[in-house]
Protein backbone atom coordinates (compact mmCIF):
# COMPACT_ATOMS: atom_id res chain seq x y z
CA UNK A 1 0.00 0.00 0.00
CA UNK A 2 1.51 3.10 -1.15
CA UNK A 3 0.39 6.73 1.27
CA UNK A 4 0.87 10.28 -0.16
CA UNK A 5 0.71 13.01 2.50
CA UNK A 6 1.72 16.79 2.12
CA UNK A 7 4.72 18.46 3.52
CA UNK A 8 4.37 19.31 7.29
CA UNK A 9 6.90 21.51 9.57
CA UNK A 10 8.80 22.13 6.80
CA UNK A 11 9.30 18.24 6.24
CA UNK A 12 8.12 16.55 2.91
CA UNK A 13 5.84 14.15 2.71
CA UNK A 14 8.35 11.32 1.88
CA UNK A 15 10.45 12.74 5.06
CA UNK A 16 7.25 12.53 7.53
CA UNK A 17 6.97 8.63 5.80
CA UNK A 18 10.44 8.09 6.35
CA UNK A 19 9.96 8.00 10.11
CA UNK A 20 7.06 5.20 10.01
CA UNK A 21 9.40 2.14 9.80
CA UNK A 22 11.56 3.50 12.66
CA UNK A 23 8.58 4.03 14.81
CA UNK A 24 7.59 0.62 13.80
CA UNK A 25 10.86 -0.85 14.47
CA UNK A 26 11.10 0.62 18.09
CA UNK A 27 7.52 -0.70 18.71
CA UNK A 28 9.19 -4.56 17.63
CA UNK A 29 11.96 -3.73 19.95
CA UNK A 30 9.67 -2.68 22.98
CA UNK A 31 11.71 0.81 23.21
CA UNK A 32 8.50 2.72 22.74
CA UNK A 33 5.23 1.63 23.79
CA UNK A 34 1.84 1.07 22.07
CA UNK A 35 -0.17 3.87 21.87
CA UNK A 36 -2.94 3.35 24.30
CA UNK A 37 -3.79 6.92 25.62
CA UNK A 38 -4.87 10.11 23.59
CA UNK A 39 -2.02 12.77 24.93
CA UNK A 40 -4.44 15.76 24.67
CA UNK A 41 -8.09 14.11 25.97
CA UNK A 42 -6.92 11.39 27.85
CA UNK A 43 -9.11 8.40 26.36
CA UNK A 44 -8.52 4.87 26.20
CA UNK A 45 -7.98 3.37 22.76
CA UNK A 46 -6.81 0.57 20.73
CA UNK A 47 -2.84 0.59 19.38
CA UNK A 48 -4.33 -0.67 16.14
CA UNK A 49 -4.50 2.31 13.84
CA UNK A 50 -7.48 0.94 11.45
CA UNK A 51 -9.77 0.66 15.39
CA UNK A 52 -12.36 3.18 15.49
CA UNK A 53 -10.98 3.90 18.58
CA UNK A 54 -7.47 3.90 17.82
CA UNK A 55 -4.56 6.02 19.14
CA UNK A 56 -2.00 6.81 16.81
CA UNK A 57 1.45 8.35 16.88
CA UNK A 58 1.68 12.06 15.73
CA UNK A 59 4.83 13.92 14.71
CA UNK A 60 5.52 17.36 15.12
CA UNK A 61 9.56 17.12 15.06
CA UNK A 62 10.40 14.88 12.78
CA UNK A 63 13.97 14.29 13.80
CA UNK A 64 12.37 13.11 16.66
CA UNK A 65 10.27 10.21 15.52
CA UNK A 66 10.56 8.29 19.06
CA UNK A 67 9.33 11.88 20.94
CA UNK A 68 5.81 10.91 18.93
CA UNK A 69 2.70 12.05 20.75
CA UNK A 70 -0.03 9.77 21.44
CA UNK A 71 -3.59 11.21 19.91
CA UNK A 72 -6.82 9.61 19.62
CA UNK A 73 -8.02 10.18 15.57
CA UNK A 74 -10.37 13.20 16.49
CA UNK A 75 -7.60 14.74 18.31
CA UNK A 76 -5.17 14.04 15.16
CA UNK A 77 -7.65 15.60 12.92
CA UNK A 78 -8.38 18.64 14.73
CA UNK A 79 -4.52 18.84 15.25
CA UNK A 80 -4.39 19.11 11.37
CA UNK A 81 -7.19 21.47 11.19
CA UNK A 82 -6.45 23.93 13.46
CA UNK A 83 -5.38 26.35 11.18
CA UNK A 84 -8.88 26.25 9.45
CA UNK A 85 -10.60 25.71 12.12
CA UNK A 86 -8.94 27.66 14.99
CA UNK A 87 -12.59 28.36 17.03
CA UNK A 88 -13.06 24.36 17.27
CA UNK A 89 -9.12 24.30 18.16
CA UNK A 90 -8.83 26.16 20.64
CA UNK A 91 -12.15 25.14 22.50
CA UNK A 92 -11.07 21.38 21.99
CA UNK A 93 -7.46 23.14 23.98
CA UNK A 94 -9.28 24.79 26.58
CA UNK A 95 -11.38 21.95 27.25
CA UNK A 96 -8.44 19.27 27.93
CA UNK A 97 -5.61 21.88 28.91
CA UNK A 98 -3.49 21.21 32.06
CA UNK A 99 -1.23 24.19 31.69
CA UNK A 100 2.00 23.82 29.26
CA UNK A 101 1.02 20.59 27.57
CA UNK A 102 2.49 20.24 23.84
CA UNK A 103 -0.83 20.77 21.96
CA UNK A 104 -1.40 23.71 23.93
CA UNK A 105 1.60 25.14 22.59
CA UNK A 106 1.04 24.59 18.92
CA UNK A 107 1.51 27.14 16.12
CA UNK A 108 -1.67 28.75 15.36
CA UNK A 109 -0.25 30.30 12.06
CA UNK A 110 -1.02 28.94 9.24
CA UNK A 111 2.55 29.34 7.70
CA UNK A 112 4.18 27.80 10.33
CA UNK A 113 3.14 24.21 8.29
CA UNK A 114 5.90 25.04 5.74
CA UNK A 115 8.50 26.18 8.22
CA UNK A 116 11.19 24.08 9.71
CA UNK A 117 10.29 23.46 13.31
CA UNK A 118 12.84 25.17 15.08
CA UNK A 119 12.17 27.74 13.47
CA UNK A 120 8.56 27.82 14.41
CA UNK A 121 9.45 26.24 17.83
CA UNK A 122 12.54 27.04 18.79
CA UNK A 123 12.57 26.09 22.26
CA UNK A 124 10.63 22.70 21.15
CA UNK A 125 7.64 21.37 22.55
CA UNK A 126 7.54 19.24 25.78
CA UNK A 127 6.94 15.95 26.58
CA UNK A 128 6.75 12.99 23.47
Amino acid sequence: MSYRIGSYNGWSGEERLAVLPVIRAALEAGQIDPPTRCSICLVAGSPDWRAADAIVFHDEDYDRPLGAYTVCKPCHRLIHLRFWRAAQWTSHVARHARGGAWFERLSMDPDSRFRPFEETYPDGLPGG
